[in-house]
């Protein structure tokens, strides 16, 4: 991406100042994202592809196969969605999932921050409007586990482990411990 990683968003203050439900969120992400273009999805696409060479092979396929579902069909959800809830945003919940984005975002390489910026986004569009997980389901974890929905409950088998992770976004995420995994 060229120049800053936010392509139209004057930073985090369109984020933190304008968003108060779902409607002003789902319109700033696709501000946000329609400003991406084809060649900067290919570069977060070669990204994906080089974090994930050194997988084994069954695995590396499926989990690049539930990386560019969570990234990219999201994308393309997310700039066609006529989503008009007019409900409420838990705004505090918001703002903590803003902190983590924005602390991230310092602590990574330029080169991971496009890839970042993408992922986030289309993560508060699961956590926050469709009220779904992040991960889709059918997302593998090591150890053979993956995400699943068993009737209109999400599964995870990594979330306990991650509720304590400053940087991980599992705490927002709506999916419960898959209690199979301990």
């Amino acid at each position: 991406m060229t120049g800053s990683i936010f392509k139209k968003l004057e930073g985090m203050q369109e984020l933190s100042e304008s968003v108060h439900d779902i409607k002003s969120l789902l319109s700033k992400l696709k501000k946000e994202l329609s400003a991406y273009s084809v060649f900067d999805l290919m570069k977060v696409q070669a990204l994906l592809e080089n974090e994930c060479r050194y997988l084994p092979g069954n695995y590396r396929t499926k989990v690049k196969e539930k990386m560019c579902e969570q990234i990219f069909s999201n994308y393309k959800i997310i700039l066609s969605s006529n989503n008009s809830q007019d409900r409420e945003l838990d705004m505090e919940q918001y703002n903590d999932f803003l902190k983590i984005f924005w602390q991230r975002l310092d602590n990574i390489s330029a080169s991971e921050k496009e890839k970042t910026v993408l992922y986030f986004l289309c993560a508060m569009y699961n956590i926050f409007i469709t009220r779904t997980p992040p991960h889709p389901v059918g997302t593998p974890f090591p150890g053979g586990f993956c995400v699943e929905k068993i009737e209109d409950e999400y599964y995870c088998p990594v979330k306990d482990k991650q509720t304590e992770n400053e940087e991980a976004i599992c705490k927002f995420c709506i999916a419960k411990q898959d209690d199979r995994v301990k």
